[in-house]
This record gives structure tokens, sequence and C-alpha cells, in this order.
């Protein structure tokens, strides 16, 4: 099948690849490590914005701030057995003194162990949908009957700064991967003006032969989707090690706001075309270079 940047064997020995010799494979093979890790942090941030939207955005902690210990429990019971009557609850978890104490011990150590230092009853609530300032006022002041010292966060009041963060670092990325692609428009460039002129006496004799500034873009064309095809077989080897590896540390982590943070299913057919696209890219640069170089050459 001849390909459109095709060369027949004649016209490879008038130009010779030098494939793999030169600096223009491995600058690609960076280039797309680069890009590859880039649009897959972007792909995983964006999953992890996703699933933390869906999950945390949903959850929200009743506190119960009761320094009687006998009353705080008993108000505790009372107040989860008033949520689990509630439309809209789908989950409604009690968490035990100590686990609450234990919360605290990192920012107070062993004196959050002590039983005569009072501490919030906790309610851990999973709403079916993401509850409103509103819904969880009028939640509180349900609640207030039962227990008058209860407070209601929302873990999407806190998780809004993180999101805002992901979301931030998500056009980052995205701003890298284009800023890569321009950069390798930029090297196939300056790779192609650079073999112009140390073949520009061959180029001269191919004209004067009746040679036409598409063969020798073709020629180059060639030269450069070799160049691209190994630098993005390399470079896709490499990333794809470097992601599986990191996303198995991730995976290792305790759940979190990380949990979530994989490249999703989808996301790999994409990174995959990315080499195919600098490829195209690169062969497109590579005639336009020579196109437009050799109308001022001659």
């Amino acid at each position: 099948m001849n390909l459109p940047f095709a060369a027949n064997p004649h016209e490879r020995k008038l130009i010779p690849d030098g494939r793999f010799t030169g600096p223009m494979p491995w600058v690609m093979a960076i280039m797309l490590f680069l890009s590859l890790l880039a649009a897959a942090a972007a792909l995983a941030l964006g999953h992890a914005a996703s699933q933390g939207s869906q999950s945390l955005s949903r959850q929200a902690t009743v506190q119960i701030l009761e320094d009687n210990p006998d009353a705080r429990l008993l108000q505790q019971r009372q107040v989860a057995a008033r949520l689990r009557q509630l439309a809209g609850v789908g989950n409604v978890t009690i968490i035990p003194e100590e686990e609450a104490r234990a919360l605290l011990e990192p920012w107070l150590g062993d004196v959050a162990e002590d039983s005569d230092i009072p501490v919030p009853a906790l309610i851990d609530i999973e709403f079916n949908t993401m509850p409103g300032p509103a819904r969880l006022a009028a939640l509180r002041r349900d609640l207030a009957r039962i227990a008058p010292s209860v407070r209601i966060d929302g873990n999407a009041q806190w998780l809004t700064p993180w999101f805002d963060l992901v979301s931030s670092m998500l056009w980052v990325a995205l701003a890298i991967v284009l800023l890569l692609l321009v950069a390798t428009a930029a090297t196939v460039a300056l790779a192609v003006r650079g073999a112009l002129n140390t073949h520009k006496g061959t180029i001269e004799i191919m004209h004067m032969m009746g040679g036409t500034d598409l063969q020798v873009a073709r020629l180059f064309q060639r030269r450069v989707a070799l160049d691209a095809l190994f630098g993005g077989a390399l470079g896709l080897t490499l990333a794809v090690a470097v992601i599986v590896l990191l996303g198995e540390r991730i995976a290792a982590l305790e759940p979190g706001l990380l949990s979530g943070a994989s490249v999703p299913l989808y996301g790999w057919p994409l990174l995959l075309l990315i080499p195919v696209a600098v490829t195209g890219l690169s062969m497109a640069m590579a005639r336009w270079t020579v196109q437009s170089t050799l109308k001022k050459m001659l």
C-alpha cells in the first residue's frame, strides 16, 4: 500500500534517512512522553473531580455539642433515628466516641484520649442528591428539636476549594499539552530547515532534472514520519509504564480525595490518539516548511 509520505527506492537514495541517529526521534520521544503524562494527568484529575462531586458532595456530618456524656449519647441515637425516617437520606452512620477521639488525636495528641475532655457526637449522612444550604438549614432546625446544640456541615462547603483547584490544574495540564504540541511542531520545522540547508545542492539538482517541490516535500515527510513514529512508540511505552506505576501507588492510598485519581477507561484510546495526531502534525509541518522554504530559496 502506498502511503501519502511513501517514497520509491530511487527517491530514498537522494536524501538518506539517517534514522534514529540524529536527535530528532529522541526529541520527539521526550515531547510525546511529556505530552502523554500531561494528558493523563488531565484525564485523571477530571475523573477524580467527577467521582468526588458525585459521592463526597452528597455527604454531610452532624455534630452534637453536648457537655453531658449521657445526654450526648442519647441525643446522638435519637438524631440518627430521626434522620433514617427522612426522605432523601440514603445512609446514616453513627461514629463511635473512640473513633471521634482518634480523629482529634493528630491535633491534640494523647490528650484526646482523656475522657474528661468532651468531644462532639458525630453522625455521617449520605444524601441521595447533593444537599444545598437551604436544605441543610431546614434539616438543622428539624434536628434542633431533639438536640439544641446540633450542627450540620456539608462536605460540599469544604470541597469547593478542592474542586476549584482540580479545575485549575486540569486547565493547566491541557495548556501544557498544547504547548508541547506547539513545541513539537517548532522542532520539526527547525529540523526540516536544517536538513534542507544540508541537502541544498541535492535539491537544486532535483529541480534542474525536473523534480517538483511536492517530490522534495514527500521525501522529508517520510523522514519526519519515521522519526515521529519511532518517538511516539518510545514515548508511549515509557508514559504507559509511568502511568501504571503511579496508578498502583495511588490505589494503595486510603480512600479519600485521590482515590478516583486514575485514568478512566475512555481515556486510554485518547492517549493512544496523541502519537498518531503528533505524527500527522509533524508530516503536515514538514510539508509546509519544505514548500515555504523552497519558494524563498528558488
